[in-house]
């Protein structure tokens, strides 16, 4: 049996510029037929194939089971430790909620804080006493007194 390009490249799961590389480097060996196209001997494809599967993940797929091997105890138990970090998380959540909140009230506090301060510093420099200046005498006031 053989393949045209584009049946091997369905079979095998690889594309078509890939086969025709390999072809043209030599390492898939082909018919060119008289219409331009390639013959591919089916045990050649196979043979290339099981050398370059691990190219291309669809081609070369390790089967796996339907279902694990994972008896029901475990099951249960995987399952009771998920609700349980379901509810751990759920509960951080809240915490962190309401810290973010706290963090805000804070932040409020001390920028009120911040402006009474600020207020009672602008009054405490306001009551300071003031000196009263007596009117500066003139040179002669100076000197004749």
């Amino acid at each position: 049996m053989s393949y045209t390009l584009g049946e091997a490249a369905k079979a095998v799961g690889f594309s078509k510029p890939t086969l025709s590389r390999a072809i043209k480097n030599g390492k898939l060996s082909a018919k060119r037929l008289d219409d331009r196209s390639y013959s591919i001997d089916a045990a050649e494809l196979e043979r290339w194939k099981d050398a370059n599967g691990h190219r291309n993940g669809a081609a070369k797929r390790i089967a796996t089971p339907a279902e694990t091997l994972e008896t029901p105890h475990e099951t249960s138990a995987l399952q009771a430790e998920v609700e349980k970090l379901r509810a751990q998380v759920q509960s951080d959540q809240r915490e962190r909620g309401f810290l973010e909140q706290r963090i805000e009230d804070l932040k409020e506090r001390a920028e009120r804080a911040e402006r009474k301060e600020d207020q009672l510093h602008a009054l405490l420099v306001d009551l300071r006493p003031q000196a009263v200046a007596e009117p500066r005498k003139g040179f002669w006031g100076r000197l004749f007194g």
